[in-house]
């Protein structure tokens, strides 16, 4: 075991679907035996615990991302309505600024536009 590791006790939580089965079957008062009779589950070492938090950063930045990406869909939507009901003026949009993919701190991201021809 990893220097740093400590056990605990398994949780009616921890039950993969065979266990959680055997545990639902038993009457109440021998379900807390049950997981007794379980083998300790070791929680994780600091370095696990450092991995866990960098990935969950990431999904927090992909949050964003979405998030942005779902408002800059939602503003080329409605410029391309207004353009086609004549709502809006196609001599006042600069299709180089509006069709760039939005600013997002800690991501780098362009568009590539399909080859002619395919």
């Amino acid at each position: 075991m990893p220097r740093g590791a400590t056990k605990r006790r398994p949780t009616q939580e921890d039950l993969d679907d065979t266990q959680r089965e055997i545990y639902n079957a038993l009457p109440a008062h021998l379900q807390d035996q049950y997981l007794r009779s379980l083998p300790q589950i070791s929680i994780s070492t600091a370095g696990n615990r450092k991995k866990a938090q960098l990935i969950r950063e990431r999904i927090t930045l992909l949050d964003v991302v979405i998030g942005d990406l779902q408002n800059h869909r939602k503003e080329l939507f409605n410029l391309a309505r207004g353009l086609d009901q004549g709502t809006a003026s196609g001599g006042e949009v600069d299709l180089r600024k509006i069709l760039k993919p939005p600013a997002i701190n800690g991501v780098s991201m362009r568009y590539v536009r399909p080859k002619r021809g395919s």
